[in-house]
C-alpha cells in the first residue's frame, strides 16, 4: 500500500516538474516572440493637398493692325524692354516674297566681294575706286530696305518679361491687384483652358492676340482651406510635379467658413507659366521627434503611454507619453528635444517598446534566445 502511494506521489511530482518545464518553455517561446519596436528620432512633413489657382503678373499683347505676321521671339524666351517681338506686314506678301528680296541678296554679295577686293588691293587709286563702288552699292541697298520697311510694323516689348505662345483669357480677371477679391467660387470653378497661338506667317486682324508676357519673377497660388494651419509670412514648400518650390504665405483672407490663402512663389519652374489650376501638396511644417505607433499605446489611469522594456530585468514598465507635438490616425510624435532640454521624464530615444500590448506580453518576462 505504501509502495503504491510512493509511486503515485512520484508520478505526481514528475507531472508537476514536467508541467513547470513546459510552462517555462511556453513562456520563453511567447517572450521570445513578442513584437517590439526600438524608438528612433524621425522627421515628418506635415502637408495638405489643395486645388491651387495660379495668378501671375502678366498681360496680352495684341496686334495694332491687320497683316501678315512673323514672330521674332521664341516661346519661353526672356526679352528686355524694347526688344522686337513680331513684325506685321501691311500687304499680303511676307518678307520672303517681297519683290526687292533678290536684289538685296545680290547687293549683299557684291558688297562682300568688293570688300574682299579692297582688302587685297595694293594700289591706293584702286582702293579709292573700289571704296566708291562699295558706298554706291550700300546706298542702293538702303533704298531697297527702306522700300520694304515702309510696309512693315515692328511690335516691341513694352516691358521686360517672358514670352508665352499660350493664353486662357483669365489674364485680365485674375490679377495681382484683385487678390483680396478672390472667392471660393473662383478657386473651385476655374479650369485649365490654355489656347495655343499658331499665327506664324499667317494673316491676322487688328486687336488679335499675338503673345502673352509674364512680367515678374514671382507667381501666386491661391487655395481654399477650412484649417487654420497657416499664418502670415509662414515659409512653405509647394510640390509642383516632382519639384519642391519654396514659397511663403503672402495673405490670408476670410471667406465665409473658409480661408483663402495666397502663397508667393518663385517662377523657377517654367511649366507653371502655362498652368492656371493644379492640385498641389503644400508642406507647411517639418517635425523632428520620436515616432510612436498608435497600436503600441494604451491608456492607464487616464494616462496615455507605452510599455517600455527594462533591459536589465526584461520586464516592462508603463511610461506616460509627454509633450505630444503631433498626432494622426497612425502615429504620435513626441518632442524629444524639448523633453531633453527640460528634463521631462517620458520615453527616450532607443527605448524598446511592446508594439501590440496585451494582458500576456505586458505581464511576463520578455526573453531573447
Amino acid at each position: 500500500m505504501r509502495k503504491i502511494r510512493k509511486i503515485k506521489y512520484s508520478r505526481l511530482f514528475i507531472i508537476i516538474i514536467f508541467a513547470y518545464i513546459l510552462l517555462q518553455i511556453t513562456i520563453n517561446i511567447i517572450g521570445n516572440n513578442i513584437e517590439t519596436l526600438v524608438i528612433e528620432s524621425e522627421t515628418i512633413e506635415l502637408k495638405v493637398r489643395a486645388k491651387g489657382l495660379v495668378i501671375r503678373d502678366e498681360y496680352l499683347i495684341k496686334s495694332n493692325q491687320s497683316g501678315n505676321i512673323k514672330n521674332m521671339a521664341k516661346d519661353g524666351e526672356k526679352l528686355k524692354k524694347g526688344d522686337a517681338l513680331a513684325a506685321i506686314y501691311n500687304n499680303s506678301k511676307s518678307l520672303e516674297e517681297n519683290k526687292n528680296k533678290n536684289k538685296i541678296i545680290q547687293l549683299n554679295k557684291e558688297i562682300e566681294d568688293l570688300e574682299a577686293e579692297y582688302s587685297n588691293s595694293k594700289s591706293n587709286l584702286s582702293k579709292e575706286l573700289i571704296d566708291i563702288k562699295i558706298k554706291t552699292k550700300k546706298e542702293q541697298r538702303a533704298v531697297l530696305n527702306y522700300e520694304n520697311n515702309k510696309n512693315v510694323n515692328y511690335l516691341s516689348m513694352p516691358t521686360s518679361g517672358v514670352v508665352s505662345t499660350k493664353y486662357d483669357g483669365y489674364e485680365d480677371i485674375y490679377t495681382l491687384d484683385k487678390l483680396e477679391n478672390l472667392t471660393a467660387k473662383d478657386i473651385e470653378d476655374v479650369e485649365n483652358n490654355y489656347k495655343k497661338l499658331d499665327i506664324e506667317n499667317t494673316f491676322i486682324k487688328e486687336s488679335e492676340v499675338i503673345a502673352r508676357v509674364i512680367q515678374s519673377d514671382y507667381s501666386y497660388i491661391a487655395i481654399l482651406t477650412e484649417n487654420d494651419i497657416f499664418e502670415d509670412n509662414q515659409k512653405v514648400e509647394i510640390v509642383f510635379d516632382s519639384d519642391n518650390v519654396q514659397g511663403n504665405v503672402e495673405e490670408i483672407y476670410r471667406n465665409g467658413d473658409n480661408n483663402v490663402v495666397i502663397f508667393k512663389i518663385s517662377n523657377q519652374n517654367v511649366e507653371i507659366y502655362d498652368t492656371r489650376v493644379k492640385e498641389f501638396d503644400i508642406i507647411y511644417k517639418q517635425i523632428d521627434g520620436l515616432k510612436v505607433p498608435k497600436q503600441s499605446i494604451e491608456e492607464v489611469n487616464n494616462q496615455k503611454g507605452v510599455y517600455v522594456l527594462n533591459q536589465e530585468t526584461r520586464k516592462v514598465d508603463f511610461v506616460e507619453l509627454k509633450t505630444i507635438q503631433y498626432e494622426d490616425d497612425e502615429v504620435i510624435f513626441i518632442d524629444y528635444y524639448k523633453n531633453q532640454k527640460e528634463g521631462i521624464k517620458t520615453i527616450d530615444i532607443h527605448d524598446e517598446i511592446i508594439l501590440k500590448p496585451n494582458s500576456i506580453n505586458k505581464n511576463i518576462k520578455i526573453s531573447r534566445w
